[in-house]
Order: structure tokens, then C-alpha cells, then sequence
């Protein structure tokens, strides 16, 4: 042994694996009061006897935050058993007297701060804390945090995604090899390890990505550190990526399949990002995401156009792709892309990132999200029911009058979509929803007037030179 954490996976570890998509022992991940730990009060409309009402923009957040968590809670199982142990959280309110982290079950109350610990890793500071540094270097680090009472997060990653572990202990596997020994959430109560070559500067490791699928095998080089996550930043309140005015004014896009229930290849589909007419983009940046390839997390400057191709779904199940493109206080989202195989979807992004467009080789029928807020309200526009043809590109967009608008070009048929507005403000939320379904011919744009609306006054859907007067309430 070179050196020993002290921690012991049968005690400081869970007890149960780590899951993807709510079940019946996890019901919930992200909740107003993670997001609220998280994100700090901005996140939040208002606060209601002590409770966090998000905001229009922060619910769609939200959402994407358990959406993106299906692939595995990896990274917060890791954070939160670390943090634990080093002291770094407190485990009073999780853990009763006289009891180990492992006598603990699953609790909508663990389970939230889980998915609040896991979602650090998509913000700053956590976001920009992670290292990634030569296996002797790496192996160095681990022992001086140690040494001091501190630890880390060891993240590793491959070709179909990335995974979340928690080193315990060092030992000396001889021919100048060095094993980190792991506790893995997706194994309770056993001991596993990533085997290192300090000299060649080369790892390996076979796990799972998601408890339930095969295991795959990890392969370090190079090219593919380990990555360690100092656990000290992530107790911290976290940048919020849909606030106004908070942060730079580069732009999140969070790309992630949904399907229910992929494949053991349904997550294998190829995505491109580049210019408009293709070309790298200047600034664009793949974050280290530790989940399944089902999400991966891109930042682009501001003021950029770009084009996400979303294609190459291998025979068998339909991928299920949501896109959401988040910036400094909006977020526009094309969301429920059912890609068959042989089939693509462009999601395209103009240079003012106001608008959002949408084009497919193969019939969809996307959701459609556009919201923004300012410092006292928020509103969040959601459209529905549209069935987009090939040779036809609907896009969502937010005006800078103020309007949020939806817009059919090409040619085909006409297209028919259910709107749904939400404000959110210091008082109350308010809703309006078109009375059924509109119609918005080829050529026209559907308008309504979401960021100057009170929640109280009448809105109109307008289409043309058509009104269509929505139900407020």
C-alpha cells in the first residue's frame, strides 16, 4: 500500500447503485430546492414561506437538468460520498446518529442533493476547476489531498462518454504499475481499480457507464488523462447559466438523448457542429460532461452562428434528441427529435443567437421552447403539436421588441401549433394558451408578445394579419 484515504466503501459509500430515469426507489432528482442550493436565490421567482418558486427560464433548466442526468448520477454519487467523508458537507440531515452512509436507502431527500452535486459539473466554479495532468502527476495530487484531509473526484472518459469515481487508496501493483483503488457507484460495496503506468503515462479501467448497460472498458493515454475535480469548489453556489446578467456571455448547447429505452448502440449517433455551410467554429469548446454519450455540453462565444447535424442512428431504435442552446439570461430549445436511422436533423443558430431553426430529412413533430427573463420577471413560450416536413424549417426565436415568435419556411404544407405562455414574477405565475391549435402557412411567422405582457392583460397569437386571442388564467 503507498497510501490510504481511509475511505471504506461499505461504510462511507451507498449502498445502492447509481440509476438513470426516475424509478421506484428514485422518483426525483433536480427539485426548486436543488436548484436553489445550487444556483443560489436568482434561480428562484420568489420565495414562498422559505420555498424557491423558479423562474419561467429556471424550470426549463431544470427540466434539462433531470433530462440529463438519464444517462447516470455518477458524478454526484462520487461528489456527495467524498464531501461526506472529507467533512466537506454536512450528513446530519442524511444519515441519523450511529448509522454509516451505507446503512442509508434512497430518499427524494438524498436524491435531490445527488442531482444537485451531479449538475456542478455543467457550472462554474466546478465547471472550471477540473485538471487534467500526466498519471504521476495525477497520482501525486491524490496523495497531497489526502495528506491534508481533502480528496477529489476522479473523472474519466471515452469514446461513448464519462464516468465519475471516488479514489480511496494507492497500492503498488509492481513492474512500475500503480493501482487507484476506487469506490465505483455503480458497484455498492466493491472494491475496484484503475490501473496505472506512471511511466508510459497510460491507465486503464472496465466499468459500466450506466449500471444498466454492459460494462465498457476505459483506456488512458496522452490524449485521454484522468480528470480530477477538487471536491472544496462544488459546495459552493454555482453560476447560473440561464440568469440574467450573471457570468460571460458565451453559450451553453446541451445536446442529449432521451429515448426510454435505447439500444445497447441507440446513443451511438453522430453530431457536428460547424459554421453555417459547414467549417469549425472559432471558440467552440467540448466540456468534460461524466455521463453516458446520451449529453454532451458545448460552450461558443457570443455572437457566433452555428450548425448542430445530428444523424448516423444506427439501425433499430429511433434516437430521441433534445438541443437546448442556453445563454446569459434566455434559453431556446427544439426538443423531441425522433431520428430514425438514415435520417438528419440541422439545428441552425443565427449570429444574434436569437433564433433557433429547425430542419430534418424525415418527418418530426418537435417542441419548441424559447424563455428570458430580466431581474424581477421571467416567461417561458412553449409550442406544441407542429409536424415538420422535409423541405420545411420551423424556427422559435426572441425579437428584440420583445416578441417570441415561431416561424414556418420552405415549402409543404401548413403547419398547426398549440402555444403555451408562462410568467413568473414576484407575485405570481400567469398562464395563457392559445384556444387550440393555430395554423401558420409556409412563409408566416406566429408572434406573441411574452417579454411585455403583465400576466394579467389579454395576449394575442398573431399570425399574419390573423389575432388569435389567447385564454389568460
Amino acid at each position: 500500500m503507498i497510501a490510504d484515504s481511509g475511505f471504506e466503501a461499505k461504510r462511507d459509500g451507498f449502498s445502492f447503485a447509481n440509476w438513470g430515469p426516475p424509478d421506484e426507489s428514485h422518483r426525483r432528482s433536480m427539485t426548486p430546492a436543488a436548484m436553489q442550493s445550487l444556483y443560489g436565490d436568482r434561480i428562484c421567482a420568489r420565495i414562498v414561506d422559505g420555498a424557491c418558486v423558479l423562474t419561467a427560464t429556471g424550470e426549463v433548466l431544470e427540466r434539462d437538468s433531470n433530462e440529463g442526468s438519464d444517462g447516470g448520477h455518477c458524478f454526484g454519487m462520487a461528489a456527495v460520498a467524498g464531501l461526506f467523508y472529507t467533512g466537506g458537507l454536512d450528513k446530519s440531515g442524511y444519515v441519523p446518529a450511529g448509522q454509516s452512509l451505507y446503512d442509508v436507502g434512497p430518499s427524494d431527500q438524498l436524491d435531490g442533493l445527488i442531482s444537485r452535486y451531479f449538475n456542478s459539473q455543467g457550472a462554474l466554479p466546478t465547471a472550471g476547476a477540473s485538471t487534467k495532468s500526466s498519471v504521476a502527476d495525477t497520482l501525486t495530487k491524490i496523495q497531497s489531498a489526502w495528506a491534508a484531509g481533502d480528496d477529489y473526484l476522479l473523472a474519466i472518459m471515452s469514446d461513448t462518454g464519462g464516468h465519475a469515481i471516488t479514489p480511496t487508496a494507492l497500492r503498488d501493483l509492481g513492474d512500475g504499475r500503480i493501482g487507484i483503488v476506487v469506490y465505483d457507484n455503480n458497484y455498492p460495496g466493491e472494491e475496484k481499480m484503475v490501473v496505472t503506468d506512471p511511466g508510459a503515462n497510460t491507465w486503464y479501467y472496465t466499468t459500466a457507464l450506466n449500471p444498466a448497460e454492459p460494462s465498457a472498458l476505459y483506456l488512458g493515454s496522452p490524449t485521454n488523462p484522468m480528470i480530477l475535480f477538487p471536491l472544496s469548489q462544488m459546495t459552493q453556489v454555482h453560476e447560473c447559466p440561464v440568469c440574467h446578467d450573471v457570468g460571460d456571455d458565451s453559450v451553453l448547447i446541451l445536446v442529449k438523448d432521451t429515448a426510454a429505452k435505447p439500444a445497447a448502440d441507440a446513443a451511438d449517433w453522430d453530431l457536428t457542429i460547424t459554421r453555417p455551410g459547414g467549417g469549425p467554429v472559432a471558440g467552440l469548446e467540448r466540456l468534460d460532461y461524466s455521463n453516458t454519450r446520451r449529453s454532451e455540453l458545448y460552450r461558443v462565444p457570443a455572437a457566433t452562428a452555428f450548425e448542430l447535424t445530428i444523424g448516423g442512428v444506427p439501425i433499430g431504435p429511433a434516437a430521441d434528441v433534445d438541443v437546448s442552446i442556453i445563454g446569459d439570461g434566455w434559453i431556446n430549445e427544439v426538443d423531441d427529435l425522433v431520428i430514425l436511422p438514415a435520417a438528419t436533423a440541422t439545428v441552425s443558430v443565427d449570429k444574434d443567437q436569437r433564433r433557433v431553426a429547425l430542419a430534418s430529412s424525415f418527418p418530426v413533430s418537435p417542441r419548441l421552447t424559447v424563455a428570458s427573463e430580466e431581474a424581477d420577471w421571467s416567461v417561458a413560450a412553449e409550442g406544441t403539436g407542429l409536424n415538420l416536413l422535409p423541405g420545411s424549417t420551423v424556427s422559435v426565436g426572441r425579437d428584440t421588441d420583445g416578441d417570441y415568435t415561431f416561424g414556418l419556411t420552405g415549402i409543404g404544407l401548413p403547419g398547426s401549433l398549440h402555444v403555451d405562455v408562462k410568467r413568473s414574477d414576484t407575485i405570481a405565475d400567469h398562464i395563457a394558451r392559445t384556444n387550440g391549435a393555430v395554423t401558420i402557412p409556409v412563409g408566416a411567422t406566429g408572434s406573441v408578445a411574452a417579454e411585455i405582457w403583465d400576466g394579467t392583460t389579454p395576449l394575442t397569437f398573431r399570425v399574419g394579419s390573423q389575432n388569435h386571442p389567447m385564454k389568460v388564467g
